[in-house]
């Protein structure tokens, strides 16, 4: 038991390193995407007392912003904590991969948890996964419930509550974990008559003769079985439902107390259904991207193409022992679901699907070369078996005593025979190479750049646009100023600090979604524009919506000057005074 134990520590602490190794470089870059930038604004609105969506609002659950502000909370208000708050996801995620594939698989299982785990730190950091988006910060509350569903066939309440607990969680993260959860149920429902066929069902001895177990089943008994097994699952979706919903409910009843229970569910549920009312499903923007991620992440996707053939053909006939690769199958499957109703297509809501990917990987890599190694060992002991009946049939010992002492001596013989490599041994060592060495070279490359130029060099913004300009405007303005960022990273107004004019900071709700607010886009550009911003910042972006573009410009011909223009962002500063709306 201390031997295992110890053994998962080591691996867990191998997977803390792999991630920090890995994901170093983000430790000093202020912004790796836009969602991160406004989760960290509204945490650290929420620090200062304010529920989400009254002074920085998004259409996000709350939890990603809890998430975000007890990590400020403990490990300090900065950039940093948010960069080593994915550097644990990611552990945590990993480690609970490989805990998953040594439950799947009682003989290669390490093996092909360590693969799963390690797959996905490298993975993750695609698919704009290097930011702590919403998928890096929920997968260890998906995988975690994954892990209390393999481990145990015999599923108690506090362990099934337990689940839905954690995966109520990570729900509140972002809503499409119901997906995963309704992969988990079906699995749950799986493992529920598995364990029931193997209590009542198969062949049993009953008075010293095997009889078939459903010999003598009456149609009463039928019904007791059928009652009971409909009772068990109807408990374990009870008990899975409360502990889902719980973490809904305390929120809901914070919200209710507080006097933003309105807020609330606008910015939760309306606004993310007129989200995606807004688009409709095309088919030839999900084949662009996901060609795009077969490109991108293409030995995953191998392995997912190469998994049937390894089913059908090298695993033929044994459905029942590949059974946990099925599930993993359907697992895959619901997380696909999550993306398809998106219907945007995001990079990162890819990610999503990379837990149930790196562990079919894993499992089709590990047991296809296992697989393939054992016949070949096999094929080589017959060889050699034949070899020694050969010579033993031309010496003078007697057949009887030959067929009697061949099994010793074959256990003798075979064991010293070497066993040379074999070549899917050395295939699947040139297909790990590449992502391995290509991940500990280039992110090798990136932190040395990052210590020379930040620590030798002693060029505090290198390489991060965000953080230079910010230098610039904390120059020249004054706490209790306002800046307007209008279509540029948010970051900026975490990074000055100053005054944030108006709650919708995310610049694509004001300049581009404006559908999904609950108030009109010029009319909070004039309420913003009321407060004398010192500074507003554009873009050189084509992603403001025309009606946007001209009543700002209209502010910024009659009061502000083009200053300066840092790295395509114009910083236009504010000189006059206006009586009035523009235009009147």
């Amino acid at each position: 038991m201390t031997k295992k134990i110890n053994q998962k520590l080591i691996i867990f602490l191998a997977f803390i390193l792999l991630s920090f190794f890995l994901r170093f470089w983000t430790l000093f870059v202020s912004v790796l995407d836009k969602d991160e930038s406004i989760y960290i604004l509204a945490a650290d609105s929420l620090l200062n007392s304010n529920l989400p969506y009254i002074e920085i609002w998004d259409n996000k659950p709350p939890g990603i912003f809890i998430l975000f502000s007890l990590t400020m909370l403990i490990l300090g208000n900065s950039i940093v904590s948010i960069r080593i708050l994915s550097i644990i996801a990611t552990t945590f995620t990993s480690y609970f991969l490989y805990r998953i594939g040594a439950n799947i698989d009682p003989k290669q299982g390490d093996k092909i948890g360590l693969l799963a785990g390690s797959l996905y730190a490298i993975f993750s950091l695609h698919n704009d996964g290097a930011a702590a988006n919403a998928e890096i910060l929920f997968a260890p509350f998906v995988t975690g419930a994954f892990l209390l569903l393999f481990q145990d066939r015999k599923l108690s309440n506090i362990k099934v509550f337990l689940i839905g607990l954690i995966l109520g969680i990570g729900m509140q993260i972002k809503y499409l974990v119901i997906m995963d959860v309704l992969g988990l149920v079906l699995l749950g429902r799986r493992k529920k008559e598995e364990g029931r066929r193997k209590k009542e069902g198969g062949r049993r001895k009953e008075n010293g003769k095997p009889v078939n177990n459903f010999q003598g089943l009456t149609k009463e008994k039928f019904s007791f079985v059928l009652n009971n097994l409909t009772f068990s699952l109807f408990r374990f979706y009870l008990i899975l439902g409360a502990g889902l919903i719980l973490p809904a409910v305390i929120i809901v009843a914070i919200y209710q107390f507080s006097g933003y229970f309105d807020e609330y569910i606008y910015a939760t549920l309306i606004a993310n259904s007129k989200y995606v009312g807004m688009f409709n499903f095309s088919w030839s923007d999900l084949l662009s991207r996901l060609r795009k991620q077969v490109l991108g992440n293409i030995l995953l996707w191998l392995c997912l193409f190469w998994s049937p053939i390894y089913l059908f053909v090298f695993a033929r006939g044994k459905f029942k022992q590949e059974r946990n690769l099925i599930y993993l199958f359907l697992w895959l499957c619901c997380a696909f679901l999550a993306v398809l109703l998106s219907k945007r297509f995001y990079n990162h809501y890819f990610l999503q699907l990379l837990p149930p990917l790196c562990l079919i990987s894993g499992y089709v890599i590990i047991k296809s070369v296992y697989l393939s190694k054992k016949k070949s060992v096999e094929a080589h002991n017959y060889g050699e078996a034949r070899e020694l009946k050969k010579t033993s049939g031309k010496s003078q010992i007697p057949t009887l005593i030959i067929s009697q002492k061949f099994p010793e001596i074959l256990r003798t013989s075979l064991p010293k025979t070497p066993v040379l490599p074999s070549f899917p041994n050395i295939i699947m060592v040139l297909i790990l190479i590449y992502p391995f060495a290509q991940a500990g070279y280039n992110k090798l490359t990136k932190n040395w750049e990052f210590i020379y130029y930040r620590y030798i060099q002693k060029i505090d913004t290198w390489d991060d646009r965000e953080a230079f300009i910010a230098k610039y405007l904390r120059q020249r303005i004054k706490s209790t100023d306002y800046i307007y960022v209008v279509n540029y990273e948010p970051i900026i107004y975490y990074l000055v600090p100053t005054k944030i004019p108006t709650k919708y900071a995310f610049p694509s709700h004001l300049t581009a979604m404006s559908q999904i607010l609950p108030t009109n886009p010029l009319q909070e550009l004039d309420k913003i524009m009321a407060k004398n911003p010192c500074y507003i910042l554009l873009a050189e972006k084509d992603n403001i919506s025309p009606e946007y573009r001209n009543a700002l410009n209209q502010y910024l011909e009659v009061n502000y000057f083009l200053e300066t223009t840092i790295q395509n962002v114009r910083l236009y500063r504010y000189y006059g005074n206006r009586s009035g709306r523009v235009g009147e």
